[in-house]
C-alpha cells in the first residue's frame, strides 16, 4: 500500500463519522447541523472542540466543506447557548472548553465559501468566546490560563478519578486538598492535554503558552475579519489588543536561555521545565520572529524529534507517566509543527515531519488495519503510554495524514 491508496480509504470513511442529533437525548447536547465525531464506533460518539478543526482541514482537502461549515454552525450554536464552546456535545463537558480553535475554523469556511453575511455572524461568535476566555480565564499578569467552572461535587469526582485512579494521589486525602487539586486536574482537561508535565499538577498557576498564542492569532484573525467586512476601526483596536499581548507573553514566556517559549508559572515566578510542542504554538500563531523560530526549530530537532515524529514533550524526569509525554506523538501537534515550519519557511523540515508521520501511519495501518490516536515516535509503533484503552481514530489522525500528504502533492 502507498500513500495514496490510504488517503483514498480515509476519504472514503469520512461519512462513517457524521452524526446528526438535533435534540437533547440523556447527556447528550443536540445540535441543528450534522457533525462529525472522532470514532467510527466505541469511544467518542459525540462533537469535540479541537479535535474538530484538525479533522476539518482533512475534510476541506477531501472536498467536505459542507461538513466543515456544519461544525463551525454548530460551534456557533453552542456559544449563543452557553457563552463559550465546551470540551464536547455532552453535558458533563459544560464545566469547560478546549483550546479555542473556532476562530481557524472561521478562516477556514470563509475561504471555502467567501460569504460575508455568514462572517458577520461568526465574527460576533467568536468575540463572544473571546470575551470568555478574556473574563473567565484571566491570570492578573493579564494572560490566560486553562480553567474550568465546575461545582464541588464535579471537582471531587475529578479528584477521585483523574488524580487517584490514573494519576495515583492518595485516596484518603482532606477536602480542601482534593477540591484544589481537582481543580487543577479539570483546567488540564480543557487544555486538552490530559494529562501533561508540562504544569506540574498546578495547571491554574501557569500562563499556557499555546492558549495564549491562539489568543493572539484571534485577535490578529478578528482585524482581518473586521477588516474584510469593512470596519477599519475595530480592526486596529484587534491589532492593538495582540500587540500587548505579545509584548506580555515574550516578558514571561520567553526563555533566553533555552531559546524557546515556555508556559510561566505564575507562583514560582519562572517557566515550565517541560520543553513540549506546545512551544510551537507561537510559530503557528505567526508571533515570533525569525529569530526567535530558528531557534525554537533547533531545540525541536534536538529535543522533540525522533525516527518516527515529534514527541509531545521531552524526555522527562516528572515521575509520573502521562499520555501527553514522551514517547508519545499525537497527530495535531504533528500537524501543528507542519505548519508552524511551513509558516516560516523551513520547507525541508516541514517535509520530513510530514513523511514521519505519513509512514508511521502506513505502517501501522499495514500491521493493524486501522489509524489510531497517537503513535509512538521512538519505535514507531502504537506501544503507547494510555491513560484509557486507546481507540482506532478518524478525526485529527486522519486529518492530519491528508495535511502531511498535502506538503507532497507535487
Amino acid at each position: 500500500m502507498n500513500y495514496k491508496e490510504l488517503n483514498d480509504i480515509i476519504a472514503s470513511k469520512w461519512e462513517q463519522t457524521v452524526r446528526f442529533k438535533p435534540k437533547d437525548e440523556g447527556n447528550l447536547i443536540g445540535l441543528p447541523y450534522p457533525y462529525i465525531v472522532p470514532c467510527l464506533k466505541g469511544h467518542f460518539q459525540e462533537l469535540y472542540y479541537w479535535d474538530t478543526y484538525f479533522a476539518s482541514r482533512g475534510l476541506a482537502l477531501h472536498g467536505q466543506k459542507e461538513l466543515v461549515k456544519n461544525c463551525c454552525d454548530d460551534f456557533i450554536h453552542e456559544i449563543e447557548l452557553f457563552g463559550f464552546i465546551p470540551n464536547g456535545s455532552r453535558t458533563f463537558y459544560l464545566s469547560r472548553s478546549q483550546p479555542p480553535y473556532f476562530g481557524a475554523q472561521i478562516a477556514m469556511v470563509y475561504e471555502l465559501y467567501g460569504d460575508k453575511e455568514w462572517l458577520e455572524k461568526a465574527v460576533a461568535a467568536l468575540e463572544k468566546e473571546y470575551k470568555f476566555w478574556m473574563e473567565k480565564r484571566i491570570l492578573p499578569l493579564g494572560l490566560q490560563h486553562y480553567g474550568h467552572h465546575a461545582e464541588e461535587e464535579m471537582l471531587l469526582e475529578f479528584y477521585e478519578h483523574c488524580c487517584v485512579r490514573r494519576l495515583g494521589s492518595s485516596a484518603t486525602a482532606d477536602k480542601t486538598y482534593m477540591l484544589g487539586q481537582g481543580a487543577h486536574t479539570c483546567g488540564e482537561a480543557e487544555s486538552g492535554w490530559d494529562f501533561n508535565p508540562r504544569f506540574e499538577r498546578r495547571c491554574l498557576d501557569y500562563v499556557a503558552i499555546d492558549l495564549n498564542s491562539l489568543m493572539y492569532y484571534n485577535e490578529n484573525l478578528l482585524a482581518d475579519f473586521h477588516r474584510e467586512l469593512g470596519n477599519d476601526d475595530r480592526a486596529d483596536e484587534w491589532l492593538k489588543l495582540a500587540e500587548v499581548r505579545k509584548s506580555l507573553i515574550n516578558q514571561y514566556c520567553w526563555d533566553e536561555e533555552r531559546g524557546v517559549f515556555l508556559d510561566y508559572d505564575t507562583r514560582e515566578d519562572k517557566v515550565s521545565p517541560v520543553l513540549s510542542m506546545a512551544s510551537l504554538q507561537p510559530l503557528w500563531a505567526g508571533l515570533a520572529t525569525e529569530e526567535q523560530a530558528a531557534s525554537t526549530v533547533k531545540a525541536m530537532e534536538k529535543y522533540l524529534e525522533f525516527d518516527h515524529g515529534l514527541s509531545t514533550c521531552e524526555k522527562n524526569d516528572s515521575g509520573i507517566t502521562y499520555q501527553w509525554d514522551y514517547p508519545n506523538g499525537w497527530p495535531c501537534l504533528q500537524m501543528i509543527a507542519m505548519d508552524a515550519l511551513k509558516r516560516y519557511g523551513f520547507e525541508e523540515e516541514t517535509k520530513r515531519i510530514a513523511k514521519k508521520y505519513l509512514d508511521t501511519v502506513l505502517s501501522n495501518y499495514e500491521s493493524t488495519g486501522d489509524i489510531w490516536e497517537k503513535y509512538n515516535v521512538v519505535t514507531g509503533t502504537t506501544e503507547v503510554q494510555n491513560e484509557y484503552d486507546m481507540p482506532a481514530m478518524m478525526g485529527w489522525s486522519a486529518g492530519a495524514f491528508a495535511v502531511a500528504l498535502s506538503y507532497f502533492e507535487d
